[in-house]
């Protein structure tokens, strides 16, 4: 039969009374580090549900799909990128990005660290106040407590100005075994129709 990986999420109503959702410390990190000028799983098919119940054609999680390649992170993390797009270290420990070598504004990231705690909603909404101050412009698009995997997970979407203008950031993160793992995907928001199939592409083929 095959396996199914999934992303089901519910509004968190309560965090949104605290603000903003942020990143843990590792995380944010990376975030704020991202360039402002320069430039592995089981066999069985894949499936990415998202949180609206709409789902992506299945895809093997030990090949990439088209346009992509397979690559590995930090903490035994396996996703894919767009082909072309080389994996650099984003200036700290447990975390990659690659940069489109065509547009330095689109961005992905990748990596795993150890958890400071299990509850990762609770972390992540903790943080939140350093973030905000830190980030220019920042509005919250969406905030999920999600299940990614049958783990538990957060999803977040945030609009944020730079050097470059509105630029938008699209993120999941993912407890297994004490590990925190994040995929993200970043553009200037005019161009964020088609950075979205590359953040799903991630969604679909990350492995834990």
């Amino acid at each position: 039969m095959a396996s199914v990986r999934s992303l089901s999420s519910r509004w968190v109503a309560w965090a949104f009374a605290a603000a903003y959702l942020v990143v843990s410390a590792a995380v944010g990190a990376v975030l704020l580090t991202m360039p402002k000028t320069d430039a592995a799983g089981a066999e069985n098919p894949t499936t990415y549900i998202s949180s609206d119940g709409s789902s992506s054609p299945p895809v093997s999680s030990s090949t990439a799909p088209a346009g992509f390649q397979r690559v590995r992170g930090p903490a035994g993390l396996s996703t894919v990128i767009p082909d072309g797009w080389q994996a650099v270290s984003a200036g700290g420990p447990g975390a990659l990005r690659a940069v489109d070598p065509s547009d330095p504004a689109r961005i992905v990231g990748f990596g795993g660290a150890r958890a400071s705690s299990s509850d990762i909603v609770r972390v992540h909404v903790a943080y939140e106040s350093g973030f905000a101050s830190r980030t220019v412009a920042y509005r919250r698009l969406d905030l999920n407590s999600a299940t990614y995997g049958g783990h538990p997970a957060v999803e977040w979407e945030f609009q944020h100005r730079d050097g470059r203008g509105l630029q938008r950031v699209h993120s999941l993160y993912w407890l297994v075994d004490g590990v925190e793992y994040f995929v993200f995907a970043s553009a200037p928001d005019e161009e964020w129709a088609r950075m979205q199939p590359v953040y799903e592409a991630m969604i679909a083929n990350s492995r834990p």
